[in-house]
């Protein structure tokens, strides 16, 4: 088979190191692929190591040290296949690591590059892609976490190039690495900047990892060193950007700052309600948070719940579906404030009102859903049972405080969109059951549509 991916490494001494992730890569992975390895001039011989020990591998050598990105642009001047990915001699790849990022790509059009969740040999996350403040201070999303299970496939400001596969024509359409920046560091965030800037998107897809040792080749003095002089050469080349960001340096003090970070890359932020996590394959409200999804990959999407973690939960996440649980729907909208540009009740079980104050500039809508006040009404009719009645009673009252609190309203028919305008005063979509997934769609979009032009404010 024809190769698909060059694996384009840059050395600076440290021969063993990559032969060992080289041996490690063709353990661990399935598709053909080529090596090309870059030396950076290394003054203990490596260059020579390398060519006289690396079987199958396409060497480099570059008779001055000119660092990171220079190594990385010869070296994917030496490819010609569809991808390329840098990875750095300190990083282990994983068993079946390469295939999910392969086919991300292969179905994302719009995506540049994707990075696999980075962990450190223990265990702990180092990165699931990583935010940059306005101070041009980054941090890896994640870092130290133990526990993954929160984590979703999204779009990011920038992912390690540590170990990083990428589009090699949109590569060259943004020039490469810029020449500016001195050895190390920063590079990387500057190309994926860039990559955005042209349109193209970068992501994280944690159900592929690596282990990495950070700063395995180098010291943690001397990369912290590299890292003051690149964040310069940053600053300045992304001035305007930067100053439309807050700063990352005490985010943790602000949690809707780190939010807003993290967020930040979306074409737009939707908060989802529900008072469970409905079941991927079945009902209206499954329906309603995956056309959400498609019809808009770069958004970010959180489906907060009342009911605690649910099985179902992981497979919404594997679609890039944040799932959150929580007791206090207005605690947890706090923590967010601002956040959301829509705010969507799945039903009229839904505390959706409690969030209101901390989204104050988010556009409300309201899918009625089934409407339990009917149902209840005919269990009275049927029974004359006093409770009947009054359970009735509140549901009515609770889809009545929904209308008037939404501003886009969606229901199943003619009849509930009837209620619903006497109620609110506002004409309400009709969108029937998914049963029909074309009619769905198309009355769908008219609800998307709606709920990201509305004015807000």
């Amino acid at each position: 088979m024809t190769p698909r991916v060059t694996f384009v490494m840059v050395t600076y001494g440290g021969g063993e190191l990559a032969k060992h992730c080289l041996e490690v890569l063709a353990r661990h992975t399935d598709v053909p692929y080529e090596v090309v390895v870059v030396d950076s001039a290394s003054p203990d011989g490596t260059g020579q190591w390398l060519e006289d020990n690396l079987a199958g591998v396409t060497v480099v050598r570059m008779a001055e040290n000119l660092g990171f990105g220079a190594g990385c642009n010869l070296g994917v001047q030496h490819s010609r296949t569809e991808f390329v990915c840098f990875l750095n001699a300190d990083v282990e790849v994983t068993p079946g690591w390469l295939e999910p990022l392969l086919d991300f790509l292969d179905d994302t059009p719009a995506a540049a590059a994707v990075a696999p969740l980075m962990v450190f040999p223990d265990g702990r996350v180092q990165e699931a892609g990583s935010l940059l403040g306005g101070d041009a201070y980054s941090r890896g999303w994640g870092d130290g976490w133990t526990d993954v299970t929160s984590l979703y496939p999204r779009v990011v400001d920038y992912a390690s190039a540590a170990c990083l596969v990428l589009r090699r024509h949109a590569f060259h359409q943004v020039g490469g690495f810029s020449p500016e920046y001195h050895i190390a560091y920063y590079e990387d965030v500057d190309l994926q900047f860039l990559l955005r800037a042209r349109g193209w998107q970068v992501w994280v897809q944690p159900s592929s990892h690596v282990l990495h040792v950070r700063h395995g080749t180098s010291s943690t003095k001397r990369a912290e060193e590299l890292s003051d002089i690149n964040r310069e050469v940053f600053r300045r080349r992304w001035a305007d950007d930067l100053a439309l960001r807050p700063p990352s340096v005490g985010v943790h003090e602000h949690p809707h700052r780190l939010w807003w970070l993290r967020d930040q890359p979306a074409s737009v932020r939707v908060l989802l309600m529900a008072s469970r996590v409905p079941d991927p394959e079945d009902g209206r409200a499954a329906a309603m948070v995956a056309e959400w999804r498609r019809a808009d990959p770069a958004a970010a999407i959180t489906l907060l719940v009342s009911d605690g973690e649910h099985a179902a939960a992981a497979r919404w996440r594997a679609t890039g579906v944040e799932v959150e649980s929580a007791d206090d729907f207005e605690a947890w909208s706090r923590d967010r404030v601002g956040h959301y540009d829509v705010v969507v009740a799945l039903g009229t079980d839904v505390s959706a009102t409690e969030v209101t104050e901390w989204q104050p500039t988010a556009v409300r809508a309201l899918d009625l859903g089934s409407l339990a006040h009917k149902e209840w009404e005919k269990r009275f009719a049927a029974t004359r049972a006093r409770e009947d009645a009054v359970w009735a009673g509140e549901a009515r009252a609770a889809a009545s405080t929904l209308l008037e609190w939404a501003e886009v309203v969606s229901c199943r028919d003619d009849e509930d969109s009837l209620w619903a305008r006497r109620v609110s005063g506002r004409p309400a979509h009709v969108v029937p059951d998914p049963d029909v997934a074309a009619e769905f769609r198309a009355a769908m979009a008219k609800v998307l549509i709606e709920c990201t032009v509305v004015p807000t404010g």
